[in-house]
């Protein structure tokens, strides 16, 4: 009995330093974000910002596209 609850508290330990490895991984591909080099959709009122560079904000239409 006691290396079944053993067994189980391992499992649940590998479990939960796995779930947070995946949000590191997340997280860093979230910040390398590229600097923004104006197109010709920019104006001098508004930056146009594509997907991956500083300042883009994803919209539903946005995330319709990576998927």
């Amino acid at each position: 009995m006691k290396k079944v609850m053993l067994m189980m508290a391992m499992a649940g330990i590998m479990f939960a330093a796995n779930a947070q490895a995946d949000k590191k991984m997340d997280s860093k591909k979230e910040t390398k974000m590229k600097e923004h080099v104006c197109t010709k959709a920019c104006t001098k009122e508004k930056h146009a910002y594509a997907h991956g560079e500083k300042g883009h904000t994803c919209t539903d239409a946005c995330k319709k596209m990576k998927g």
